[in-house]
């Protein structure tokens, strides 16, 4: 495992306020629980890679073609979702990935980039929880700050 995804973990786990983060060495990953999301962080080793992950919502009973468009819309050029990506499966619900490569994280941008993940899966999380037709959540991308290179 990586030294420098270790020691980007333990830069976050003081910045979010969480006790200390474990990894799990045989797949260099973690599973962190913030503001209520289970986020899962991922070190790609051949790809030089992290990668987040967390389900936003259990899929709606009605209402389902709205935000699969609201869900299409997000996708085209990263409206509304900070550069992550949203799915939508039948067996894991909504949710919310995003990967970024580890020449761009360090120690003073890693907590930005893993709390605007969050946010971002909240604000889904209250539209999909919502079930209207409006076309994309309330928040506006002004709402977040945008203090790092997005690739």
């Amino acid at each position: 495992m990586s030294e420098i995804f270790t020691s980007l973990l333990h830069a976050l786990a003081p910045a979010l306020g969480l006790p200390e983060i474990t990894v799990q060495e045989e797949d260099s990953s973690c599973l962190l629980v913030i503001d209520d999301f289970e986020v899962s962080l991922r070190y790609l080793p051949g790809s030089d890679i992290v990668m987040m992950f967390t389900v936003v919502s259990p899929l709606p009973e009605q209402g389902r073609e709205a935000l699969y468009a609201a869900l299409l819309d997000a996708n085209t050029f990263f409206h509304e979702t900070q550069g992550f990506t949203l799915a939508a499966r039948e067996d894991t619900g909504v949710t919310l990935q995003g990967v970024m490569p580890m020449r761009v994280l360090d120690a003073g941008n890693i907590a930005t980039w893993v709390q605007n993940f969050v946010d971002i899966a909240d604000m889904w999380q209250s539209f999909c929880l919502r079930g209207e037709t409006e076309a994309t959540p309330a928040a506006s991308p002004d709402d977040f700050p945008q203090d790092m290179l997005r690739v």
